[in-house]
């Protein structure tokens, strides 16, 4: 396969960002197709921006702060995350669900199983379909609306429902949040260990520019930095490089032959490793435009 079609379906525009960016801005500088799905404006999540409004003295807001409405808002968020696609190079596509109101229901399912049999994706990415923390939150409903929606296309046939079925999901990669893996990249370690790690440093300053946008969740400048560095720069450490995003996949892998991919096979012996590069993430310039603090254009 010379040119991959990748579909990354996201329950918020922070995951958008923040859990598989850097893969993404790889695979569109090789030249592969991805589409980034996001179900809804992430509009009830750390609201940091209109907390911070409320707090400041009425001369003191946004102009159009008083006028403030949902769907206001949306919008407000909708620009972010279409910076966020505009940097990273992605087509975006909005399926405007209700933020905190994320089932699993007929409707959301066939409207994903038709978005894959319209995308035709080889690879899907999304969240863990298990919630540890038994919150059932919007992050493992999605992906548990993914993984049926995947059955769905795949079984669709022409007689029956008037559309060929869609087989060609050739994998899953699952994202891991930080607090969801151990600490560890050995397959011996009791608990969730990702089983694929993708070094992101050569293009960690999209990944930055892209939570630079963030602005309504307070994730631009220095958190942006604090996230990468101390999160994917943990995963870096763990992988062997500067910076790095883990997957998991739900089932074990078949090769031909013994895998041996080019990071084992060129791999140089040194008495110490210190992985990456120069760059540091915290030394990236601001990536956020000034109206991005803007309610309205």
């Amino acid at each position: 396969m010379t040119k991959l079609n990748i579909m990354m379906v996201h329950a918020h525009p922070a995951d958008f960002a923040c859990d598989a960016s850097g893969t993404a801005a790889l695979h569109l500088e090789k030249g592969d197709n991805v589409t980034s799905v996001v179900v809804s404006y992430g509009d009830r999540h750390h609201m940091h921006w209109l907390f911070d409004q409320e707090k400041k003295p009425e001369k003191e807001r946004d102009p159009d702060f008083a006028n403030l409405d949902a769907e206001m808002y949306r919008d407000f968020k909708k620009r972010e995350t279409e910076r966020i696609a505009e940097i990273l190079g992605v087509e975006l596509v909005l399926l405007e669900w209700t933020d905190c109101e994320i089932y699993f229901d007929h409707d959301k399912v066939m409207e994903m199983a038709k978005l894959i049999l319209k995308i035709k994706p080889d690879i899907v990415v999304t969240r863990m379909p298990t919630d540890f923390g038994m919150t059932h939150n919007d992050h493992p409903m999605t992906a548990k609306i993914v993984a049926k929606a995947i059955e769905v296309a795949r079984n669709r046939h022409q007689i029956f429902d008037g559309v060929d079925g869609y087989k060609g999901v050739k994998q899953i990669f699952y994202t891991i949040n930080g607090g969801e893996e151990v600490n560890g990249n050995s397959n011996f370690t009791p608990g969730i260990v990702p089983d694929v790690w993708v070094d992101t440093t050569s293009v960690i300053e999209k990944k930055v520019h892209a939570i630079d946008q963030l602005v309504s969740q307070g994730y631009q400048g220095d958190t942006a930095r604090w996230i990468i560095e101390s999160r994917d720069g943990r995963w870096g450490m763990i992988a062997g490089s500067a910076y790095a995003e883990p997957f998991l996949r739900p089932s074990g892998i078949r090769y031909n032959s013994l895998p041996m991919p080019e990071t084992v096979i060129g791999f140089n012996w040194k008495p110490t490793v210190v992985p990456g590069a120069p760059l540091s993430a915290s030394k990236i310039p601001s990536g956020t435009p000034d109206s991005a603090n803007r309610l309205r254009l």
